[in-house]
Order: structure tokens, then sequence, then C-alpha cells
């Protein structure tokens, strides 16, 4: 087994000499507002990242940063008590930030997969706009606002009974298999592993069935996306909904990219989007059915929470 502490040191210490001709100021510079992407797990956050990848103006790490937050232990979880994965400003010290720049500065590449740093320093350009989605982000926009004071935040939501039969099935597939998994073995919780994010409050799902523990998990989720981007200023976020991503990608992209300051590439204007990494069995708007006696005993919960998400993304 790999040793994982080891790697991120050495990703520390390459990230600080790749980019010690730049000063603190001047990464932060290169890395001007960055656009992140925030959603509930299976919400539709990777088919939307994969395909934004490929629009000349965004640069990425080559996909999800979670080896840059392994670079730093203290970021594992909201606290040593393993309460949930949030993290807050009070995690985001001057070094931290700093340190997390450099990760990112040298991982990033264009779409192309050329690293930008690669680039013979007279062809760089003044600063890149970095694209970044990674599932836990969701709990971290406070964490994220420390470390990218300009961020720009793209919020993906999905319907409920989608959104939470697709986490039944995943949290299935992942207790079986291991994929999926974030903690394993987590102190207190009465199943072999916990999959996807960790959300305050967990520890009120031990002997939950995994309906409830999904129906939680999505809308936990949501509540704090939509807590944290509030307290930002309007022009600093967007709203996407998985239903128009899917059926007017073209429209949506071109959006997005023009919330971003980035130029559109050639999205097509109707018809299906490439299935995403991720997705374990072919999309269908009625798949959820197949779960809707349990759905159907968590409406309340489930309806609350999408009349939440409607009134926070209805100016968009």
């Amino acid at each position: 087994m790999p040793d994982v502490r080891a790697h991120a040191q050495d990703l520390l210490r390459a990230a600080r000499a790749a980019t010690a001709q730049y000063s603190v100021d001047a990464v932060s510079r290169l890395l001007s507002k960055p656009v992140i992407v925030l959603s509930a797990p299976r919400a539709g956050s990777t088919l939307l990242f994969e395909q934004l990848a490929r629009a000349d103006g965004f640069w990425t790490v080559g996909g999800e940063s979670h080896g840059i937050f392994r670079a730093f232990p203290s970021l594992r979880a909201e606290n040593a008590a393993l309460d949930s994965g949030r993290l807050d400003a009070s995690h985001a010290g001057e070094e931290i930030q700093a340190a997390m720049r450099s990760c990112f500065l040298m991982l990033s590449r264009n779409h192309r997969g050329e690293p930008f740093l690669k680039f013979p320093p007279e062809q760089r350009p003044d600063s890149i706009t970095l694209l970044e989605k990674t599932p836990r982000n969701a709990l971290n926009v406070p964490f994220l606002n420390s470390v990218f004071p300009d961020a720009r935040f793209v919020y993906l939501y999905r319907d409920a009974r989608q959104n939470v039969a697709s986490l039944i099935e995943a949290w299935t597939l992942g207790l079986q298999t291991g994929r999926f998994v974030t903690f394993s073995q987590l102190p207190g919780w009465d199943r072999p592993a916990w999959c996807f994010l960790l959300p305050p409050g967990w520890r009120s799902l031990v002997g939950k069935s995994l309906p409830e523990i999904a129906a939680f998990q999505w809308a936990e989720t949501n509540r704090i996306v939509l807590d944290d981007l509030q307290a930002l200023d309007r022009d600093r976020w967007c709203a996407v909904s998985y239903t128009e991503l899917v059926e007017d990608p073209g429209a949506t992209f071109e959006r997005v990219c023009r919330f971003s300051g980035v130029d559109t590439p050639q999205f097509p204007a109707g018809g299906s989007l490439p299935l995403s990494r991720t997705t374990l069995t072919a999309p269908d708007p009625d798949k959820w059915r197949r779960h809707a006696t349990e759905l159907d005993a968590l409406a309340t919960l489930l309806d609350e929470t999408e009349a939440m998400i409607a009134s926070a993304v209805s100016a968009d």
C-alpha cells in the first residue's frame, strides 16, 4: 500500500520548488477568480466539470483535488473527533493558503493537458481561470473563500428523488466494493465505511436505513451550500439545475462560461451528453421509481429542501 503521508509531503515540496519563482502575491494573481463547482453527491457535478474542462479558457488540475487536500493532514475533517468534513476560515491559516495555491498552480493544465509551468515564462498568461470540482467542496465554501477570496461558485442542484435514489444505489455499491468510500471504520459509525462527504450531524444516522442516510446527506449538503453562498455577494455565484444541463447543454454551458468570463466552446445545441466517468447505470429520469416506496416515506424532508432550493435560486 502506498504511503499516502509521504506522497502528500512530496507534493508540497514539489509545489514549493515549482512555484518558487513567484511570490505569494503573484501566485494569488495568477489564480485570480477561480470557478468552483458545488453540489450534493450524485447531482451531476462530474458531468458538468468534464464538459466545462473542454473550454480553452479553463485550467484544471487534471481532475479532482483530493491529492492536494491530503497534503494537509489538518484538513482531513473539521476536527480530530471527526464531527464532520466541513472546513471554515479557521482552517485556512496563511501558510496553508499559500501552500494550497502553490499546489493548484503547479498542477494546473489546459484542456490539452499542457501544464501551465511547462510553458516558457514569456508565453504564460498573466492569470488563468482555474476550474475546480471536488465533492467535499460543498461543505467548505468558507474555507475556499479564504484560500481564494475572489472565487466564483457554480451551484448544481438536482431533483430530490432522482438525486437521493442515485445516492442509495451508490452507497449500496460503495459498501460492497469500497468505491465512493471516504472514511473507513469511522469511529462511532455502525457500518464498515462512510461514503461521500461527511456532513455535520452524521451521528444521528446510526441505525438508520440507507434511504434515510442518503436523504439526510443530500438535504444537509444543499442546506449548507446555500447558507454559505447566500453570505456572499450574489454576483459571485450562479445556479444550474441538472435538468437544464441534460436537456439543453449548449445553453447551460454558454451561461456558465459567460458567468466565468471564458469563451464558450462548441457544445451541442441539443441531444445527449456523453456519460460521466462516475455513471453507474444508463441515465433515466424515472430510475428513482424503483425506490419510490422508501422515498415517499421521506417526502417531508425532500419537499422542504426542494422548496428551499427553489426559493434560493429563483432570482438566477
